[in-house]
């Protein structure tokens, strides 16, 4: 299955192109695409690494808005300097402020605003927020002139749901004025399709392909961090290969790599048969410093045994410790 690239291509700038080849996937840009040149605000609902920020910069080129795209991450924002980052501040307003300055909205004017992270804004800069959002008035800290700014509006989430409105952790009211359409992002557990393109085409970035052995592990994982988190497997196998190819030991190495260093070890053998045998040679390798008649007397064999039934895994005491050494070294940096 060829990757595929999905959407209308972009005019401005160089953007990753949106791949995969699930109609889920398809419908969802078809809707974001639709609204992209409208005035409604679109709000982008999905786990985290699903794309959000990758389907704001393309919302952004659709729309044919004609100034930048302001991406505000509102997790990152200062809680004491929020008023001044988002809406600007006047020469001492505050102290430390040397000088006038414009605030992202501001920034946004004639462009697109992308508001990711909207739960992590206090209720007190979500009703300012609503303000603008309803009028497209605001002032800078410090002064009291009204000024106005003309934006195309992308907020973005990873959950809508009653609990966190009930919870006061999003304003009601805001949701309403910026969920103008909700574009929701599945998670890739539920779009095996996808995997498999996304995998193909982030193989061929790094000049590799894919052995087909490699897609029985893509397709049997569940992908807890989404298209990043793939991405990021992608890059950690290619690293790893010897060769052009990615195969299931090698994708499974870097699954492995980005998790708890046990989890990992269990993941990075889940594709291959003689996967649950060889964690048991690796915890005899450890307890034993990888010296193979022990490991194979606490393996109840013998050391004839062991080789051969590694040599028919096609894995050895050495590539098993150096996968468990992988791990331990992974783990100990985080």
């Amino acid at each position: 299955m060829s990757a595929a690239v999905i959407g209308a291509p972009v005019q401005r700038g160089v953007l990753p192109p949106i791949v995969g080849a699930s109609a889920a996937l398809r419908e969802t840009v078809a809707l974001a695409q639709r609204f992209a040149a409208t005035d409604v605000p679109i709000l982008l609902v999905g786990p985290t690494g699903t794309g959000k920020e990758l389907f704001a910069s393309h919302i952004h080129e659709w729309s044919g808005v004609r100034g930048e795209l302001v991406d505000v991450n509102c997790a990152t924002l200062p809680r004491e300097l929020v008023d001044a980052q988002l809406f600007g501040c006047r020469r001492g307003a505050y102290t430390g402020a040397v000088e006038s300055t414009p605030g992202l909205i501001e920034a946004a004017d004639g462009g697109t605003l992308f508001l990711d992270e909207l739960c992590s804004l206090s209720l007190e800069a979500q009703a300012k927020l609503l303000r603008v959002v309803e009028t497209g008035e605001f002032r800078r800290l410090g002064e009291t002139t009204k000024r106005r700014a003309d934006f195309r509006l992308v907020a973005a989430t990873q959950r809508l749901d009653p609990a966190g409105i009930e919870a006061r952790v999003l304003r009601a009211d805001l949701v309403q004025r910026l969920a103008g359409v909700i574009v929701e992002l599945p998670p890739l557990a539920n779009r095996l399709e996808d995997v498999i393109a996304l995998a193909e085409h982030f193989a061929g970035a790094a000049g590799k392909v894919l052995a087909p052995s490699a897609l029985d592990v893509l397709c049997g994982y569940r992908w807890p961090g989404n298209v990043r988190e793939l991405r990021r497997v992608i890059e950690r196998a290619a690293c790893l290969a010897r060769d052009g190819t990615l195969d299931a030991a090698t994708v499974s190495r870097g699954i492995a790599l980005g998790q708890a260093n046990g989890a990992r070890i269990e993941t990075a053998l889940a594709g291959e048969p003689s996967g649950p045998w060889l964690a048991r040679v690796i915890v005899a390798g450890r307890r034993h410093a990888w010296h193979a008649g022990r490991m194979a007397a606490a393996l109840r064999i013998n050391r004839a045994t062991l080789f051969r039934r590694l040599k028919a895994a096609r894995s050895s005491i050495r590539q098993l410790q150096e996968l468990a050494m992988y791990c331990a070294q992974t783990n100990g940096k985080k």
